[in-house]
């Protein structure tokens, strides 16, 4: 089986902005069969690059779906950079009238064809590959949402219920037969994941069910997340998550 390397499921905003950037690939070398861009150097890349930064950047914005095309959407993504890199720096052209688009646009294909599913799996696995959850659920205890809080070092505060967390990055020989035990916890704060230090002292004999950990906040409005895992950091299916909005001043 292939192993999970890295999931982050639907929102996954890493997943999402490598995705944006294929797309992006894949306007330029389509432009660029068709004849409405030239490219043949480096140069001629500036602009359409400059582009696909740009718009790549509001990939956040629609994370929930774009994540879950990484499958196939980052062996295209490769070839065509490949392809494109190639143009530029050699007589070689990529246009509709030249084998060497017909051989790119193929090779893109085939491996966007052949590298889909073990892709899929190692980065985004569908629920069929992932732990069960039977009814683990995780929530914010500090802050709750909408909270305003003053700016600086935060202890946040999450439970689980119908489980329990464990110290993390376990591996599975080490854990319960029940993946609702000594589960670990994943942290993005505004969409970026941040590495939490237990002020509890949890371990897989003995695991918490409430924990604490410090966060620091610079003023403004946040977004903070949490999933539920397993406890070597594999998510459950369905993700066991919750979601909190509140305003430091």
């Amino acid at each position: 089986m292939t192993p999970f390397v890295a999931h982050a499921g639907p929102g996954s905003t890493w997943q999402a902005l490598l995705t944006a950037v294929c797309l992006g690939l894949l306007v330029i070398a389509v432009l660029a069969v068709a004849g409405r861009v030239r490219i043949a150097s480096l140069d001629d890349l500036v602009v359409p690059l400059a582009a696909v930064a740009v718009l790549s950047s509001l990939a956040p914005l629609a994370d929930y779906w774009l994540s879950d095309w990484i499958g196939w959407a980052f062996p295209m993504g490769v070839v065509l950079l490949v392809g494109v890199l190639t143009a530029a720096l050699t007589p070689l052209e990529l246009h509709w009238r030249f084998p060497f688009a017909w051989g790119i646009a193929a090779l893109a294909v085939v491996a966007a064809v052949t590298l889909y599913a073990p892709l899929t799996r190692a980065w985004h696995p569908p629920p069929d590959y992932l732990p069960l959850a039977d009814d683990a659920s995780v929530a914010f205890v500090v802050p709750e949402d909408g909270d305003v809080i003053e700016a600086g070092t935060l202890e946040v505060a999450v439970a689980v219920t119908g489980g329990s967390i464990g110290p993390g990055a376990a591996t599975l020989e080490e854990l319960p037969a029940d993946p609702e035990e000594a589960g670990g916890l994943t942290v993005m704060l505004n969409g970026e994941r941040i590495v939490v230090d237990y002020l509890e002292s949890c371990t897989i004999a003995d695991p918490c069910e409430t924990v604490t950990f410090p966060v620091e906040l610079e003023a403004g409005e946040h977004d903070l997340h949490v999933e539920f895992t397993r406890g070597d950091g594999i998510p459950l299916a369905p993700q066991v998550t919750d979601r909190v909005r509140f305003e430091a001043s």
